[in-house]
């Protein structure tokens, strides 16, 4: 460490030195154009939902001819309101991948759009945006656990505010000095609230990570022009540590200390929290065991703390009227899952948030801690549920791993099917097949902006 440095900054640096891209094997390259397809797919199939939509017009308003792309709209954006833009559509649905430790919850792939409008400003290809990728999930994991703040004070985007600013700093190409004024540059003015993920959630909800990258990528601009930041973000006077009460967990920022994190993703298939996609598919299993006897008066789910407190800790949880609320609700994915036997994005809708037998469902059903999902945690999202009829019938089933989690992955046929199908709204299926074509040979790519084109209808 060099005299008069942030022990913690250094740290962040030195990982983030670590992910280069000539570091990386063939599994990491290739998990970064796994997520960035199954990302390009959330965005464009919540294109249309009315916050990515405010977030486009906020990023073009005024705006005659920006330096980056945006995910299906031809209109351009200067590059830190083209990541909140497009940021905010591959959040919005709550469909992309997900990152869990003891100390916290997040979506790495909340953090490409940083890479891609650092990237395609600076002119930078495929190789760059896998390389910044990265960075940008392995410092959010890192941070995820050595920042520690839980679900009840800090939001899991104060992560990804650094993440975002020091993987467009590596893609920009600044030097050590540079990337350390990334990190204060990110850090201190962005403390965002976890009152975006309690109670009823509203749309600020999918775009706090969007502002995340936004906030990145801006203090990246600033200080790539010479623009300092306070020397001591973490361990001074007035920095995280003494502001906050946590020490940071410097071991979490050791390189190497496991396989990089952009291999490692867990991937979702269902529009819904982390917590809640085991739970989901064994609702399904459960209908189908049922055999038209649904008419149900016990539903037990068996969880554990930090899933019950998160998914199911606020009355707005039992009774949502958002679909932000929704989609973070236990209770209501269950209840809508045995229901209908799926939880499509249509089961989000005004309307399908007052359906009487989904109502029916929620009156009988309850949340408990179990110890030995408990136990599991967080090596996987372990989840039981029991059903009983008004026949007497008694089912119950136990998901360990749900499919797309890292340790049940999704092929690269169905991250593809998966994508493809959200984008189906905004493009053909040959002009699908043009986008994916480009994807999985990313390396290849020599400009950002021409992929981007191909998410254009």
């Amino acid at each position: 460490m060099s005299a008069g440095t942030d022990p913690v900054v250094d740290a962040v640096v030195e990982l983030a030195r670590s992910l280069a891209y000539e570091r990386l094997g063939d599994v990491e390259r290739h998990g970064a154009g796994r997520m960035l397809l199954d990302s390009l797919g959330c965005a464009l199939g919540a294109i249309t939902e009315p916050a990515p939509r405010i977030a486009r017009e906020v990023a073009t308003a005024g705006i005659g001819s920006g330096s980056c792309g945006l995910i299906g709209d031809r209109r351009r954006s200067d590059a830190d309101l083209a990541a909140f833009a497009n940021g905010a559509a591959i959040r919005y649905f709550d469909l992309n991948d997900s990152y869990a430790s003891p100390h916290g919850v997040g979506h790495p792939s909340d953090y490409i759009a940083a890479v891609l409008a650092a990237a395609e400003e600076s002119g930078k290809g495929g190789r760059e945006v896998i390389g910044g990728m990265a960075v940008a999930y392995e410092l959010f994991a890192a941070l995820t656990d050595a920042l520690q703040l839980g679900v009840e004070g800090w939001d899991h985007v104060l992560a990804g505010s650094i993440a975002s600013a020091v993987a467009a700093g590596v893609v920009f190409g600044l030097d050590d000095a540079a990337l350390r004024h990334c990190v204060s540059l990110a850090l201190v003015p962005n403390f965002p609230l976890q009152a975006t993920r309690l109670g009823e959630l509203s749309m600020w909800k999918g775009c706090a990570a969007g502002n995340a990258c936004r906030s990145g990528v801006f203090a990246a601009r600033l200080a790539r022009q010479g623009l300092s930041g306070p020397p001591l973000p973490f361990v001074g006077r007035g920095g995280f540590q003494s502001v906050v009460g946590i020490e940071v967990d410097m071991e979490a920022l050791r390189p190497g200390r496991r396989p990089p994190a952009i291999g490692q993703s867990n991937v979702k298939r269902y529009p819904s929290g982390y917590f809640s996609q085991g739970a989901i598919d064994a609702a399904i299993e459960l209908r189908s065991r049922l055999d038209g006897d649904r008419s149900l008066t016990a539903v037990q789910i068996g969880t554990f703390a930090y899933a019950a407190t998160v998914m199911a800790g606020d009355p707005e949880k039992w009774r949502p009227a958002t679909r932000e609320s929704a989609d973070h609700s236990l209770p209501y994915v269950v209840a809508t899952a045995l229901v209908h036997g799926d939880l499509s994005l249509k089961r989000f809708e005004p309307e399908a948030l007052s359906d009487p037998a989904v109502a029916d469902v929620l009156r009988v059903l309850e949340v408990r801690e179990d110890p030995e999902c408990a136990a599991a945690w967080p090596d996987t999202v372990m989840t039981k549920i029991a059903i009983s009829t008004t026949s007497g019938r008694r089912e119950e089933t136990v998901v360990r791993f749900y499919r797309g989690h890292a340790q049940n992955p999704m092929s690269d046929q169905e991250i593809e099917e998966k994508a493809g199908g959200l984008a189906a709204g905004v493009l053909s299926d040959e002009g699908f097949r043009r986008l994916a074509e480009r994807v999985w040979n990313l390396e290849e790519l020599s400009s950002v902006g021409d992929l981007l084109s191909l998410t254009w209808p």
